[in-house]
């Protein structure tokens, strides 16, 4: 199985440079009559990430992954003379043992810099899942904001996308990370209260443990132990049509 950390950095290092520059242009662009707020936005993402051979970071690693982990519970079941679908036998696995099914809460402080109408927003980004954490950004280049009633009630459509490390409790040696192309439509109220509603288009990304994948592959089927969960070695892909909530506070 070849290296991942310089396909995690070509990913992770070309994302950067791109949102590294739209966050220069949101800085440093002019603005008439310019207005800038902080937004605090709690929000839920119910993750459904499934593997193919095609998802970026981790797609090229599923196929081996999956020889691996099947010849190496063949070797466990026969060395210790288990039966085929017998209660104490290794089963084998497909792509769908790779998949991460989770909800992930999310913590976003941002900035929302522009004029009444057309705004941009950056913001940082930390989530919480079971045993999966991430730190990330989010940039929207694009906001387009409807005041009503004075600007006590403004609807807004937001365009964007966030990036992030993946990273799962309890690990080391793990390589990882999410990515979304996202949408977002809004309600700002009394310049205080924001709800907002996301559909992320595309969303991919997972972890990878290259030395567990390894040891897949030299696994010693005389021992007693089975091989090692194929998950703790492998798991994401890739999600359409993600819908999120979240609950904004302004500051």
């Amino acid at each position: 199985m070849s290296s991942s950390p310089s396909l995690l950095a070509r990913v992770f290092g070309s994302a950067t440079r791109i949102l590294g520059s739209i966050a220069i242009l949101i800085v440093l662009a002019p603005r008439a009559h310019a207005e800038t707020r902080v937004v605090l936005r709690l929000g839920l993402e119910p993750l459904s990430l499934t593997p193919t051979t095609d998802t970026p970071m981790v797609g090229a690693y599923v196929d081996d992954a999956i020889t691996a982990y099947n010849a190496a519970a063949r070797a466990h079941n026969s060395a210790h003379d288990y039966a085929p679908g017998s209660p104490m036998a290794t089963a084998a696995i497909d792509r769908s043992a790779f998949a991460v099914h989770t909800t992930m809460l999310t913590f976003a402080p941002g900035i929302e810099a522009g004029g009444d109408h057309v705004y941009a927003r950056l913001e940082g980004r930390v989530g919480l899942a079971d045993q999966l954490h991430a730190i990330g950004v989010g940039v929207y280049p694009l906001n387009l904001a409807a005041p009503m009633r004075r600007g006590t009630v403004v609807p807004y459509l937001a365009a964007g996308g966030t990036m992030a490390w993946l990273d799962r409790s309890g690990d080391s040696g793990r390589l990882g990370g999410l990515f979304t192309i996202r949408v977002a439509a809004g309600v700002r109220v009394s310049h205080r209260v924001a709800i907002e509603v996301g559909y992320s288009a595309y969303a991919f990304g997972g972890v990878l443990d290259q030395a567990k994948l390894d040891t897949m592959t030299t696994y010693d089927p005389r021992g007693a132990a089975p091989p090692p969960a194929p998950d703790s070695a492998l798991a994401g892909g890739e999600q359409h049509g993600m819908i999120d909530l979240a609950v904004g506070v302004g500051m």
